[in-house]
């Protein structure tokens, strides 16, 4: 496909497959934008094609729970043709190219693509080359290296916290902007709390790039008095640069001084980028994130695309909360502007959800928008650990995504949603 070839002198110029609506990402992000386009009558299947070369779809928020022992792998993982809207059309080879001013996709097989409205949704990878070593030794099954940052690694997490005997756990936490900027604080606290439960002496050991362990300060507050409560040491501005054999060696952000840390179990948090070919399109910002309007979800020079999610340069914590709320606002802004030739209106105010487990049993639910502002849905549940917010996270989370997100029902803290027109 979309191939030149030459028969008899002549060259056949390829054929270009066109769609509607592009969404590029069978993710969360992705999986939720064509599921309400086509649940609120915006769009039949076959107007829409996703990009996306998986082919399984993760709960990847159910990580956290799989190496925290609360969760088994295998209900975080359906195939991907199980999930997807019926009869869309989908394309699995990865894209490697937009070319905006055309409306065209370039994909790695050698096909191109065009459109009439364009969702970026790739979310954020994970490269744990960066770190060196790291990958040698997470794949070592007899290597008390592991991450829930990856559903196999973080099957090892569980494993490794199951038959440990004590001694010094180091957890880290690369800069910023990764996925969920709570989750590497989560398993730090199941981790604790299962060994407590075992009685095993554990020094736990939290290394953290930035220079506070939550960025917004009523959470941060409550996050730093639990440590001290646990007696889980907190070390910031350090920055983990290399693996070696029961040694993490870390850089100051300050004095960029390294330093060695023995360890009889690591738990490291990779650096996570963008795709590349969100910056190779000339539609990144300098950091290469999908360059779009804050409040509207557009980008801001080309008016028919749009990105939400992990991928996009919202400056807000990147989380399935997140996504949940963003999602009916760009429906809502392409279907105007595309259909109607109507103004986008700014309805995201960057609403984002970080459930911190804090133990086997509670969680602290925080819940913020821009510029660090609260925006919390239950207050008084939200000063302390709770039990009901824990079991809301374990119990109820998974079954919505599956169940309802999937469908295009599922509104986040908004609940159900049957219909949202235009």
């Amino acid at each position: 496909m979309q191939k030149i070839n030459c028969f008899r002198g002549f060259a056949f110029s390829a054929i270009k497959i066109h769609s509607q609506i592009a969404i590029i990402g069978g993710g969360t992000a992705g999986l939720n934008i064509a599921a309400q386009l086509i649940g609120d009558g915006h769009a039949i299947p076959q107007q829409i094609r996703i990009f996306e070369p998986s082919k399984m779809h993760a709960y990847q928020p159910g990580w956290t729970m799989v190496g925290g022992g609360l969760c088994n792998v295998k209900k975080t993982l359906k195939p991907m043709d199980q999930v997807l809207p019926k009869n869309i059309s989908v394309s699995d080879s990865a894209v490697t190219k937009i070319n905006p001013q055309q409306n065209e996709i370039e994909t790695q097989d050698g096909g191109i693509y065009t459109y009439d409205q364009l969702v970026i949704a790739t979310g954020i990878q994970t490269n744990f080359d960066q770190i060196k070593g790291a990958q040698k030794y997470l794949d070592d099954l007899n290597s008390p290296v592991a991450s829930i940052y990856n559903y196999k690694y973080a099957v090892k997490m569980n494993r490794l916290v199951e038959e440990f005997e004590g001694g010094n756990i180091v957890y880290t936490e690369p800069p910023l902007p990764i996925k969920c900027a709570g989750a590497p604080q989560k398993i730090i606290y199941l981790s604790h709390d299962r060994l407590n439960k075992r009685g095993k002496k554990t020094h736990h050991h939290f290394y953290k790039t930035a220079g506070v362990i939550f960025g917004v300060p009523k959470y941060a507050e409550i996050l730093t008095e639990l440590c001290k409560n646990k007696q889980i040491n907190c070390h910031f501005k350090q920055k983990l640069v290399e693996v070696q054999d029961h040694i993490a060696i870390f850089e100051n952000q300050d004095t960029k001084e390294l330093k060695s840390v023995t360890f009889d179990l690591l738990h490291l948090v990779p650096p996570q980028f963008p795709a590349q070919f969100i910056a190779k399109s000339g539609l990144g910002d300098s950091a290469g994130f999908a360059h779009v309007n804050p409040n509207t979800l557009q980008h801001v020079t080309y008016k028919n695309i749009w990105s939400l999610g992990d991928c996009s340069s919202l400056p807000t914590s990147k989380t399935a909360a997140a996504v949940m709320a963003q999602t009916p606002v760009l429906v809502k802004n392409l279907i105007r502007t595309w259909k109607y030739k109507l103004d986008p209106i700014p309805g995201y105010l960057g609403y984002t959800s970080c459930p911190i487990f804090t133990s086997q049993t509670k969680l602290l639910l925080a819940e913020f928008k821009y510029n660090s502002e609260l925006d919390e849905t239950f207050p008084i549940f939200q000063s302390n650990e709770s039990r009901l917010m824990f079991h809301l996270k374990k119990d109820f989370f998974p079954i919505a995504y599956w169940q309802i997100m999937v469908r295009g029902w599922w509104g986040g803290r908004d609940g159900l949603r049957f219909f949202k027109g235009a």
